[in-house]
């Protein structure tokens, strides 16, 4: 009676249970609309399954409910007593699985293999305990409670095979990227799907019918932000909380904990120190505002009512506490965040696709196609999605209207709270001319101290420097980013398709190594988490880098925060690569290349980050080139084969250097094919039409993608195929023809670079190569009387 008496007093609810068995109904059947609307079903190989993601699973939880969607299962944002059939998991401690009894707890490979083999694979293989009797270690990145002074249990060590999986647990930040990605993959999905229709637009069509006539004539950009997304949805089972300050954070009590090697003070002016405050101090920074015990766990979200009281997203809690001691704390609810950001992007995605989404709980919309299909006010329109989102979400959004993504920003922070804000065009100047430069997107500490020194406040002050003033303090790019900003310009669009183009690991708490042996096994367990990653997007990357924190001389041995990293040097070191990579192996290669030469201290490192990038795709390449033409083939349109003008390329006639230029506006698929001498020499191999379709020359194909696929062919291969000669030779003697030199100079250069790197040079390829060239020469002696200057890449 007593634990249920809490429960309603914490929770604002005298029916708690009953509350929460309506949400978790109402989740169900919102995946089950949701399922049906995005069209993305393929079979029923999981019918009757319920499944419950219980903490870090490879896949991620968001990967597994569309595996749900696909296959015919259901997946609970909440796990469901006597409902859930399944909870999948990769580790779970005895508390958690006493409480899941009723259910079956498996591995996440039981659905990747089921899905593999076309069928419900036994579950008895993948179980996540054999015998609910088993002990499981309990999650040590949790406070032990206690009558006494709050403790924390000892960390696993760092290079436990376990602890990157409960870093990643237990990780907000990780949580949250992940969230964000998470949506802009969604929206790649939903664009993606043929069938997907724009209910809302037809709503708005029937109810608000055309009056006026007059359409919007101009590019309108809209910004959804929700207000205090983290504090408005774990807010909304708690209302006797509503009005007050609350700030969501880690932390329980607000209390710090005093251990050996902590110095708080000598901490925060390590922290000034590097922030550029100097010994006299900030303010912000003035150790009254701190206690020799205050927690240094960080705010993540605060509430309207905090923010009156001083308080920051970002700030220490110990600090926070001191600025509002009557400050309420909750904690994070990230099942609760994804229903949220679900329901958010649905709810735009009934009137457009038109979506950027930037994480979470915001996006930009471009709205011009939209009003250019209906006769409705920006504002009105803002109005009903607004109620639309409360209603669905019981959380408030903003939403700002302007002609950029910039303008539409700036918008929206006029807005907030819980409003809508548009700055027409012939609005602009005046709105930016009293602007605090701090406002722009962008524009940080550093730089709005810079500016102050030049007595620059505010955009309208910016504008009277010149650009070249602004370039000579910034740096090109930074200073015309500046002079834009001020102004209202950006020429950036909306980026409505996602594309991956890097994949980290990072991991900046609990690292505490004793020695080089630990370091190298952190380092491979790490490795292994971004092999997994690249693994699962199917990618590899020619770009390793490798991000290590270092403890700064200057502060104390032991962070204030619990393991955390406290004040740090940061090293960011890459390598490029010739080929790319993707297994554990040669990425751990690398990462020891770069770090060994740093000569280091283990002892001393708090943070480290695993990064590829240069991504491509991973897929096997095929044993005929037809398919990746194919792949990579475009419309021949003149857009897309006009190119700027070449410096002329040297040819060599008649034992003297001359030069040939290349006709920039020819169209390549529509040059006939004319005979010429070397067309019937028997000596020299001609390009054949395909047996199986036409010939490789009725579409058309970027000569940097025939350079990609080279260098593929040529990684891949043992020998090549006399097929994939030919294709490449008809290929290169067509742009020949086409007066397209520079790039068949480039190619075939690029085609001796490939296979000379090749480890163990092969005769086949030399004497491939070596066959195309003087096909092409010969081409060349025909059309222009001479031959590419290639002496220095030829094969002897």
């Amino acid at each position: 009676m007593k634990r249920r008496k809490r429960e309603r007093n914490e929770n604002g609810f005298e029916d708690w249970g009953g509350y929460m068995n309506a949400k978790k109904a109402k989740l169900s059947e919102q995946f089950k609309v949701e399922s049906a609307k995005a069209g993305l079903k393929v079979d029923d190989l999981f019918k009757g399954v319920k499944i419950f993601v219980n903490g870090y699973t490879d896949p991620s939880a968001d990967e597994l409910r569309i595996l749900m969607m696909q296959h015919g299962g259901e997946y609970h944002h909440y796990y469901r007593t006597g409902n859930t059939t399944h909870v999948i998991a990769t580790n779970l401690p005895d508390s958690k699985l006493s409480q899941t009894r009723t259910s079956i707890t498996v591995k996440p490979e039981w659905i990747v293999k089921s899905i593999e083999a076309n069928k419900l694979l036994n579950y008895k293989d993948y179980l996540l305990v054999t015998g609910r009797t088993i002990s499981q270690p309990p999650l040590l990145f949790t406070k032990q409670q206690s009558n006494k002074s709050p403790t924390k249990l000892p960390m696993k060590n760092t290079a436990d095979d376990h602890f990157i999986d409960e870093f990643y647990a237990n990780s907000r930040l990780h949580h949250i990227s992940t969230m964000g990605a998470t949506f802009k993959e969604y929206i790649n999905q939903l664009r993606s799907n043929d069938r997907h229709a724009f209910p809302g637009r037809d709503h708005l069509s029937n109810q608000y019918p055309p009056s006026s006539g007059k359409m919007l004539a101009t590019k309108l950009i809209m910004h959804i932000d929700m207000d205090c997304f983290f504090v408005s949805v774990g807010l909304r089972d708690k209302p006797h909380l509503v009005g007050k300050p609350v700030a969501v954070t880690h932390s329980k009590s607000g209390a710090g904990n005093a251990r050996d090697g902590v110095n708080l003070l000598q901490e925060i002016e390590s922290y000034r120190n590097r922030l550029g405050y100097g010994p006299s101090g900030s303010s912000a920074w003035s150790e009254s505002k701190f206690s020799t015990t205050a927690s240094m766990a960080e705010i993540a979200s605060c509430s309207y009512e905090a923010r009156k009281c001083g308080i920051k997203n970002g700030m220490f809690v110990g600090q926070a506490l001191k600025l509002c001691p009557q400050l309420q704390f909750i904690h994070y609810d990230f099942d609760a965040y994804k229903q949220v950001s679900y329901q958010l992007y649905d709810s735009v995605a009934r009137y457009t696709l038109d979506i950027e989404a930037v994480s979470c709980d915001e996006m930009y919309v471009d709205l011009t196609n939209l009003f250019q299909a209906i006769d409705l006010a920006p504002m009105k329109f803002a109005a009903i999605l607004r109620k639309e989102i409360l209603e669905k979400t019981g959380c408030n959004s903003s939403v700002g209207f302007g002609s950029n993504k910039l303008i539409a920003r700036l918008a929206t922070k006029k807005a907030k709270p819980n409003g809508q804000y548009w700055i027409e065009d012939d609005q602009i100047e005046l709105f930016l001319n009293d602007l605090p430069l701090s406002e722009l997107p962008g524009v940080g500490r550093s730089t709005t101290h810079k500016l102050k020194e030049l007595a620059i406040k505010t955009c309208g002050d910016l504008q009277l420097l010149p650009l070249q003033e602004l370039q000579k303090e910034f740096g090109k790019k930074h200073g015309e980013t500046l002079y834009n900003a001020c102004r209202g310009k950006e020429e950036k669009g909306l980026v409505f398709t996602h594309v991956k183009k890097s994949v980290s690991t990072d991991v900046n708490y609990g690292i505490r190594l004793r020695n080089d042996e630990e370091r190298d096994i952190f380092l491979m367990n790490l490795t292994k988490e971004t092999a997994k990653r690249l693994a699962a997007i199917n990618m590899k990357g020619k770009c390793v880098t490798l991000k290590l924190m270092v403890r700064s001389k200057d502060a104390p041995e032991e962070s204030a925060k619990y393991m955390g990293h406290g004040v740090c040097d940061h090293i960011t070191k890459s390598v490029s690569l010739l080929s790319a990579i993707s297994s554990t192996d040669d990425i751990y290669r690398e990462v020891q290349k770069i770090i060994k030469p740093l000569g280091l201290d283990s002892k001393e490192l708090r943070g480290v980050g695993i990064q590829v990038s240069r991504l491509e795709s991973n897929a096997p390449v095929k044993n005929r080139l037809k398919d990746l033409f194919a792949a990579n083939s475009k419309p021949s349109t003149t857009k897309d084969i006009v190119q700027k003008s070449p410096p002329p390329i040297a040819v060599e006639k008649d034992g003297k250097s001359t030069s040939v230029t290349k006709k920039s506006d020819v169209n390549i698929d529509k040059v006939p094919h004319k005979e010429t001498s070397h067309s019937k020499d028997p000596k020299i191999e001609q390009p054949k039409t395909d047996p199986e379709g036409s010939s490789v020359q009725e579409s058309y194909l970027l000569p940097a993608d025939l350079r990609a696929m080279i260098g593929k062919w040529v990684e891949a291969e043992e020998t090549p195929k006399r097929r994939d000669q030919r294709i490449i030779l008809g290929y290169l003697l067509h742009l020949c023809k086409a007066q397209q030199i520079e790039d068949v100079f480039i190619i075939l250069k690029a085609f001796y670079l490939y296979v000379k790197r090749r480890r163990k040079m092969q005769a086949d390829w030399t004497q491939a190569y070596q066959k195309i060239l003087e096909s092409v020469q010969a081409s060349m002696v025909a059309e222009y009387g001479g031959k590419l200057s290639m002496e220095e890449y030829r094969f002897l």
